[in-house]
């Protein structure tokens, strides 16, 4: 019992390690970001929350209509009195931590899931690994490591690094929602014991994520719904009345996303019609990967460096993915977050910002995550077949070299002193 509680506890230590190690390295890139010649993502963002007052709150929003960020950044300003760039580099540094520890979480409790043991500590330095990962460098094929591959760490993008916590802890919902439904066992709140409590969850953290940026919803309402109609089409066709379970399941599931929806279409008129930022601009079709061509020679060869470990966990166990609640639910988020950057655009001088790339590297971190918890499963096996080692081992090869490209890619901003 004593050492099941000392494992219990080392698990939080290095956790806590990690996530203090990613804070103090966002924190570093982002000071030196703001101080790098010319107009970036960060700069923008920092500007437009130095600029909000509540007297003019309903300008602010009208120009960012998510501004989640922009408050947290202006009240350690206000509260804190801390200079403009470094209430900045603190937001980025916390969001960054936090993403880290919500990670944590599901991957120790997938891990613990799936193997029935504490596989906490491998969660832990999985969760740092997932908080730096970067698509693989190859400047022969494209000079830029970022644009065409994209990542699930735009560290570059504030709003979308702080929509990635509230973005996890919406899937965790959503799949032990789907698992009650199921009559099985919950995997990440399974203390809550009523289903009601998770609507009510998923509601807020929904409407959370759409005020901090709405593009993480874009792609899991729209793969909620596939997930579920697919689920209902296998009800129906068994002819034993289960399709009820699944309809029940999805109108709750509609009538928790009205809060989220009802403010997006607020989003949409102050992007486009109210004079936000955005009034040249609509949004539209447009042929197959127009927009990813603008960036990238090659969109096979782009999304296998950026995906080379979620897409080797993938393969190698296609039957997890394709049966687990979490790892289908994660799969057809990347499948439909990559088929509404592939055909959707933003027109005009819009055109080029590649906005509904968002969607999908929402759908990649669902993947990446799924993928890491997967891997630590495998790895916890007592298995000494020679096909699992070769999972396992060339899993962790592909997790580390993305690692060590994410350190390429940020090193710059932060290990510059």
């Amino acid at each position: 019992m004593d050492d099941k509680r000392k494992d219990s506890q080392v698990k939080y230590a290095v956790a806590a390690f990690v996530a203090v190690v990613l804070f103090a390295v966002t924190y570093k890139y982002t000071l030196n970001v703001l101080h790098w010649d010319g107009i970036n993502d960060l700069k923008e963002h920092t500007w437009h929350a130095e600029s909000i007052y509540l007297d003019r709150l309903w300008t602010s929003w009208l120009k960012r209509p998510y501004l989640f960020w922009h408050l947290c950044v202006k009240g350690c300003i206000k509260f804190f009195k801390m200079p403009v760039e470094a209430a900045s580099a603190f937001t980025q540094g916390f969001f960054a931590g936090l993403s880290c520890l919500v990670n944590f979480y599901l991957l120790d409790r997938t891990g613990k899931r799936l193997t029935g043991k504490d596989t906490g500590v491998a969660a832990a330095l999985a969760s740092g690994a997932l908080g730096v990962v970067m698509a693989l460098y190859v400047p022969w094929f494209n000079p830029y490591q970022y644009e065409g591959q994209f990542s699930i760490n735009p560290i570059h993008n504030p709003t979308h690094m702080a929509v990635k916590p509230f973005g996890i802890i919406c899937f965790m919902l959503a799949v032990d929602i789907i698992l009650i439904y199921k009559g099985e066992k919950q995997i990440y709140f399974e203390k809550i014991q009523k289903s009601r409590w998770l609507f009510i969850m998923f509601s807020a953290i929904l409407l959370l994520s759409a005020f901090t940026k709405p593009t993480f919803m874009y792609m899991l309402l729209p793969a909620g719904v596939v997930y579920l109609l697919i689920d209902l089409g296998i009800a129906i066709a068994r002819k034993d009345g289960s399709w009820k379970k699944v309809w029940g399941c999805m109108w709750r599931f509609a009538c928790a996303s009205v809060p989220a929806v009802l403010y997006l279409l607020f989003e949409y008129f102050a992007f486009y019609f109210w004079g936000g930022t955005n009034e040249d601009a609509r949004v539209a079709i447009y042929p197959f990967l127009t927009a990813w061509h603008l960036f990238s020679p090659d969109v096979p060869r782009s999304v296998r460096l950026a995906m080379a470990f979620p897409a080797w966990m993938v393969i190698t166990n296609f039957k997890y993915f394709f049966k687990s609640v979490e790892g289908r639910l994660a799969l057809i988020g990347y499948v439909v977050g990559t088929m509404e950057f592939s055909f959707l655009v933003e027109t005009g001088f819009k055109l080029s910002h590649l906005n509904f790339s968002w969607p999908m590297m929402s759908g990649m971190l669902l993947i990446w995550v799924i993928g890491a918890a997967k891997l630590i499963e495998l790895t916890a096996k007592s298995d000494d077949r020679k096909g699992n080692v070769i999972i396992v081992l060339v899993g962790w090869i592909l997790l580390f070299v993305h690692f060590f490209s994410g350190l390429y890619y940020i090193s710059p901003g932060a290990f510059i002193i």
